[in-house]
């Protein structure tokens, strides 16, 4: 297996080390460089299989050592380039001042990919090619000298495959040959070589293999893979059945061709396809997650894991999925947030254990971008602060906008709260925190909540819904919904429920307020009082926030997010998504 991949003034490093484990899984914003990884090690890839043919031991040269292999940009199927120079960090090919020490500005730039292992019999071996630029049509390539004695050994030891993310499949398919297909693959149009490697499959002297896929395929999706067919017509045919007949006939089901079904089956088909079809000790995966719904994601997940396990192979995924982030060990994670690292590191093994007994390998990712965590006791809180920090303009808006780091603590006891920061901190020391409490835990003394780096807010109200109550704002909201006559019934019932004083101010905090669930009473009664009750449940309250004018938002919402925005900060993460 590959422990190790290092890259020198490769696209957008200068020089990075990556570490890899049997299965590793490269988390992060988009354009981080995970995808880049994954193009190092298929360049590498490339770059041997060339070398060999043009100048290794079976071409005859006899000059290995010395001269490189020529690579031409139409022969580059590891990825598609406008002009070779783009494979070198910020295209420069020559040297800059000062920039390799005892090397002269205007010197070849060496771009170098080198690859570590361990082999199955526990042998080492190092073996890195060094890329010479000779113009936007052609490079030439050639071992690191000092690493020629493993090339054997490392050509032994990986057979890579790349599958690129789903971008949609052809309603026709010919047959190709291996370089026209790997050319595809380098461009991202896996989908477009989907027929021929079920066909290379079903055709294979091991039919078990063929049986595999269908017996695969007929777990998750219920459906019967028949074998493709291609002989001599222009075009692969490729069908299912959507059912599972019994015995060996159709069961009088439609052959329909494969292109018919969703994105989601193309996207499982074709990386079974590339496993069963092509021999591999690395299989690189690009967002396979993409199109599959969450329960889909972590099958497919089981699925790779397990056939990697039995063939011997290492699976290296690229992924944005919460749901893989979640079930993965966070020393099988390399975090692209920064410079790429693992997760977890080997000195911090006993931390994490006792840290991930309440924290989730996705918790581990957020917390390594982000200034500190806030502790709310709920859903609904998040997204009432979310809604009023919009209404108020307040700056806290943008740590919404972006992968806000905060933690459900469900309503539990707030020592919970505490314990999961204390977890936190054994990976994250620096890390600081805000736990904002609904006005009844006021009885709870801070001393037994309380921690280093931890800042503890209370509501004066009873919860945060109470601070909803506002008459106009009530109005106005059920009007828009609802028409006059509604809102106007509704507001009669608050005027009965609550004391007048509330009603002269009511940006106030009354006693009635502090004891008062408004989540649980006043509000579910006065929605039902305005024929909303089945629209509008406690997760929508947020809805009525959003409806609210500056005026109308009491002073000490302003006051919390301002005491959230200066322990928390507010370090934007843009991507939408892990």
């Amino acid at each position: 297996m590959i422990t190790s991949v290092t890259t020198e003034f490769f696209k957008r490093f200068d020089k990075q080390v990556f570490p890899l484990e049997p299965l590793s899984l490269l988390a992060g914003p988009n354009n981080s460089g995970k995808s880049t990884l994954l193009q190092a090690i298929m360049v590498w890839n490339l770059a041997m299989q060339k070398w060999c043919e043009k100048k290794g031991p079976d071409s005859g040269s006899k000059a290995r050592e010395r001269s490189g292999a020529p690579i031409t940009r139409s022969e580059f199927t590891a990825l598609p380039l406008p002009s070779m120079d783009q494979l070198w960090t910020d295209t420069h090919t020559s040297l800059r001042k000062d920039e390799v020490e005892g090397k002269s500005a205007g010197a070849p730039r060496p771009l170098i990919i080198t690859l570590e292992g361990q082999g199955g019999n526990t042998a080492s071996w190092k073996l890195g090619f060094e890329f010479r630029y000779s113009g936007p049509e052609q490079i030439h390539v050639k071992p690191v000298a000092a690493h020629l004695g493993d090339l054997e050994k490392a050509r032994r030891e990986v057979s890579v495959i790349y599958v690129p993310p789903f971008s949609g499949i052809g309603g026709n398919e010919t047959r190709y040959d291996r370089p026209y297909q790997d050319m595809l693959v380098g461009q991202g149009k896996g989908g477009d070589i989907l027929r021929n490697l079920l066909l290379e499959v079903s055709e294979k002297s091991d039919a078990d293999d063929w049986k595999k896929i269908k017996d695969i395929v007929e777990e998750v999706f219920q459906y019967r893979l028949l074998p493709p067919v291609y002989g001599g017509a222009p075009y692969i045919t490729c069908q299912y059945l959507k059912g599972i007949p019994v015995g060996g006939s159709l069961g009088g089901l439609p052959p329909l061709d494969i292109s018919t079904t969703g994105s989601g089956f193309h996207q499982v088909l074709l990386i079974l396809a590339f496993m069963f079809a092509r021999p591999f000790s690395l299989i690189l995966l690009d967002e396979p997650d993409a199109h599959l719904h969450v329960l889909l994601q972590k099958q497919l997940y089981d699925i790779l894991r397990t056939l990697c396990h039995k063939r011997k192979g290492q699976l290296v995924i690229a992924t944005h999925s919460e749901v893989l982030i979640d079930t993965t060990s966070p020393r099988q994670i390399v975090s692209f947030y920064r410079e790429p690292h693992p997760l977890a590191s080997e000195g911090d093994r006993d931390q994490v254990r006792e840290a991930l007994k309440r924290v989730t390998s996705l918790e581990l990712l957020l917390a390594e971008n982000a200034k500190g965590i806030l502790y709310l006791e709920g859903n609904s809180d998040f997204d009432l602060l979310n809604a009023w920090a919009e209404v108020l303009d307040h700056p806290l808006k943008e740590w919404f906008k972006s992968l806000p780091f905060w933690h459900n603590n469900q309503g539990r006891n707030p020592k919970e709260a505490r314990a999961h920061y204390f977890s936190l901190k054994a990976v994250r020391h620096d890390l600081s925190a805000v736990l904002l409490l609904d006005g009844d835990n006021r009885n709870m003394p801070d001393r037994e909540i309380s921690a280093d780096g931890l800042t503890l807010l209370r509501w004066e109200r009873y919860e945060s819904e109470s601070y909803l109550l506002h008459p106009v704002a009530l109005e106005r909201f059920i009007t828009q919904q609802k028409g006059d006559l509604f809102a106007s019934a509704a507001l009669n019932y608050l005027r009965e429920q609550i004391p007048p004083a509330f009603f002269k101010d009511p940006l106030q905090t009354s006693a009635f307020l502090r004891s008062e669930p408004a989540s649980k009473t006043l509000l579910p009664e006065l929605l039902k009082k305005a024929d909303l009750s089945k629209e509008i449940t406690k997760s929508d309250y947020f809805l009525i926030a959003r409806q609210m004018e500056k005026s109308e938002v009491p002073i000490e919402v302003g006051e919390k997010l301002s005491e959230i925005q200066k322990t928390i900060g507010t370090i934007p993460i843009t991507e939408p998504r892990i």
